[in-house]
């Protein structure tokens, strides 16, 4: 795994380029507008609407060229929402990020994680530990859009994962798409359809590998922890996100707890008590 993953677009003819010469026009001016964002924060700035609006309207084939420049002011602006919603974690921040800013910070990223793919396993790292830091703000510490949005992000990021072109490698071991689970999300036929291709390290079969185990698991846990928590707080809480967190739950199982089983890094009793979990809430049994 010392290989980054390049993705490749094929160009067809002069509209192609220019066509992502003016979307590229548009993101660093957005991008620039972020930065400043992030560090003279506004109540209700115009640029987050904005960007969310482009990215829905830009072709994934020609977003993914610009995957990192967009993701970085994202990123920073996760960061600094979470540090001053985050009440235990003794960080002194400068200012405080609105939640309308936080939240549409969230939907930006979930945007931009469903139509691309993660460029390298230390991309996917550092995005996983970003994540992580907002999936365990608590009710009271972030708003319930905030903290969906989050699981969101998640989701659309493991969903983009796909086997590589490896017949050897460990990927193959995964098991379908959950009948129940919204194939909306799939992203499996990203390559095909844009004609990208994809060479380096298989970011699935990380995730999969004993290295990312503590993250896994640490994810299995919060979102097990969210869908209790807000089922506890009975008419208060959220069904929306219990629901999220249960879809994310069974992607992420699929993705990945077979494989760990088969390797012995997951015991076959906790999957099977797992999926009774997921499939007794899906079925309204509890």
């Amino acid at each position: 795994m010392e290989k980054s993953v390049v993705v490749v677009r094929r160009e067809t003819n002069g509209d192609d380029v220019e066509g992502r010469e003016a979307l590229f026009a548009q993101l660093k001016a957005l991008s620039l507008e972020l930065l400043s964002l992030s560090q003279t924060p506004q109540k209700d700035p115009a640029v987050i609407p904005e960007l969310l609006s482009l990215l829905r309207r830009a072709p994934p084939s020609s977003l993914q060229s610009f995957f990192h420049y967009t993701l970085f002011p994202l990123l920073l602006l996760l960061d600094a929402a979470v540090a001053c919603r985050n009440q235990g974690g003794g960080v002194v921040v400068p200012y405080r990020v609105s939640d309308k800013v936080a939240e549409g910070v969230v939907s930006c990223l979930e945007e931009l994680l469903k139509k691309c793919h993660v460029g390298s396993v230390d991309q996917m790292v550092v995005i996983m530990k970003k994540l992580t830091s907002g999936a365990v703000l608590t009710p009271s510490e972030a708003s319930e859009e905030f903290r969906e949005g989050i699981i969101r992000c998640f989701r659309a990021m493991i969903s983009g994962l796909v086997p590589c072109s490896d017949d050897s490698c460990g990927c193959k071991g995964t098991l379908g798409w959950p009948q129940l689970s919204d194939r909306g999300d799939c992203q499996t036929q990203k390559v095909s359809e844009f004609g990208l291709e994809t060479t380096g390290e298989c970011l699935l079969a990380f995730l999969q590998s004993h290295s990312a185990l503590a993250a896994v698991g640490h994810w299995l846990s919060i979102l097990l922890k969210v869908a209790d928590a807000e089922a506890s707080r009975g008419h208060r809480g959220s069904a929306h996100l219990r629901v999220e967190a249960f879809m994310t739950l069974r992607i992420l199982v699929v993705k990945v707890t077979i494989v760990l089983c088969i390797q012995g890094l997951i015991h076959l009793s906790f999957l099977l008590v797992l999926k009774r979990q997921i499939q007794c809430y899906l079925t309204h049994e509890f």
